[in-house]
């Protein structure tokens, strides 16, 4: 991995006094928030989401750029904010890998990720802050279900959420409707009781919320807007969601319940489970 810093980071401060943070008085407080956003081939849309990040000295914004073939990083590299990290990888290593990378550079208190093709609202950042910093969940994660969300969300997605959902709820007895958001936020030290070896594809979303929910840390879904994407395509592979999906909720249920079966064993049940209900779906 290449790591390009685009400034000079000042020493992380240690704070004690929790609940004295408020969104409102962010400006004169020494909470460092740690912004992560993981970037693949957002050319048209990284720079904007990035300069509509308020822009203070509370924030250092995390861009880990997952092997974009575009201009993503020059794009990023146009940017005149002196709070900025650019992290690369070589090649597109995926979604959870990038969030992972981000996560091991973050210095700050607090960690927010969101996505780089301009759906989420940066602005809606201390919004997503405020329960954490009043104590009030561990994993704040933003729904589109509660908000606003200005497009029609495609009905296999819904279905995947709706699986995961009740998933969580049977297992943990916890809610979390909109449970593929990348709009999230928490304290980095959860980090340091989850377990080191999550997905590092698109069922990172999953296994972050079912790691979130096995270690009791309490889960709360807050409403924000949500746009439809203006530029580009999503990079989002059904299939493999789908397979880390399935993984997810058979690794958790066992942990659940403490039965000890080899997960590596799961995930290629699961896998040729799948290939063999392909072949009977289309048949050569």
């Amino acid at each position: 991995m290449n790591t390009q810093i685009l400034y000079k980071k000042r020493p992380k401060i240690e704070i004690d006094n929790r609940t004295q943070f408020q969104p409102s008085r962010l400006e004169s407080s020494d909470l460092l928030i740690s912004v992560i956003i993981p970037v693949y081939n957002e050319e048209n849309s990284i720079k904007q989401v990035i300069e509509r990040i308020p822009n203070h000295h509370n924030y250092e914004i995390i861009l880990v750029d997952d092997g974009s073939t575009d201009k993503s990083v020059l794009k990023i590299k146009e940017i005149e904010k002196d709070n900025i990290i650019l992290l690369q990888h070589q090649k597109n290593l995926g979604y959870g890998a990038a969030l992972i990378t981000g996560f091991k550079k973050a210095t700050g208190n607090i960690i927010v990720t969101l996505d780089s093709d301009g759906q989420h609202k940066p602005e809606e950042i201390e919004k997503l802050m405020e329960p954490i910093l009043q104590d009030k969940a561990d994993l704040v994660i933003g729904s589109r279900y509660l908000g606003n969300c200005h497009y029609k969300v495609p009905i296999h997605t819904r279905i995947g959420e709706y699986c995961v959902k009740i998933c969580i709820m049977t297992l943990f007895r916890q809610r979390v409707g909109n449970n593929q958001s990348g709009y999230r936020c928490f304290r980095k030290k959860i980090l340091n009781a989850l377990n080191d070896n999550l997905f590092v594809g698109m069922g990172f979303s999953t296994e972050f919320l079912l790691e979130c929910a096995l270690n009791q840390l309490k889960i709360l879904e807050i409403p924000i807007s949500l746009n439809p994407r203006e530029h580009g395509t999503s990079y989002v592979n059904l299939v493999e969601i789908f397979k880390s999906i399935l993984n997810c909720i058979a690794i958790y249920y066992l942990k659940r319940y403490k039965l000890k079966i080899n997960t590596s064993f799961i995930k290629h049940s699961i896998n040729c489970i799948l290939k063999l209900l392909y072949r009977i779906k289309n048949p050569r």
